[in-house]
C-alpha cells in the first residue's frame, strides 16, 4: 500500500508517523532547519517512507490517482491512500482526479 499526504504542509505529522512505525530514522528536532531532510513538504529524494514530494494543492491527490491506476493496470491489490486538506478541494486539479478515478473505477485509491 502507499500513502501519499497531499496536504504537504501538514509533514511533521507525517514525519512523526514514520519515525514512529521505525521508517524514518532522522532527528525529529531538525525539522525546517537548514541541510535538514524534514522540510516543510515532504520530499521522496530525501525521506524514506515519502511515496510522492507534495507542495502544491491539489498535487498529491494527481499522482494517487496515477499510482491507484498503475496498481490496477499492473494487476495487484495494492491500495493508494490519500489525505486532502479543506483549502486544495477547491483546486479544479483535485476535482479533475475525482473525475478521472470515478471513471477509471478506481476502488483500490482512499
Amino acid at each position: 500500500d502507499r500513502f501519499v499526504l497531499s496536504k504537504g504542509h501538514a509533514s511533521p505529522l507525517l514525519y512523526a508517523t514514520l519515525y514512529e512505525k521505525g521508517l524514518l530514522h532522522e532527528d525529529l528536532n531538525t525539522f525546517r532547519k537548514i541541510n535538514s531532510k524534514l522540510q516543510g513538504h515532504p520530499n521522496m529524494n530525501y525521506v524514506d517512507g515519502v511515496d510522492m514530494s507534495t507542495g502544491s494543492l491539489g498535487q498529491g491527490i494527481s499522482a494517487a490517482v496515477g499510482m491507484a491506476l498503475a496498481n490496477k493496470v499492473d494487476g495487484n491489490d495494492h491500495r493508494v491512500y490519500t489525505l486532502l486538506g479543506d483549502g486544495e478541494c477547491e483546486e479544479g486539479e483535485v476535482w479533475e482526479a475525482a473525475m478521472a478515478a470515478a471513471h477509471y473505477r478506481l476502488n483500490n485509491l482512499c
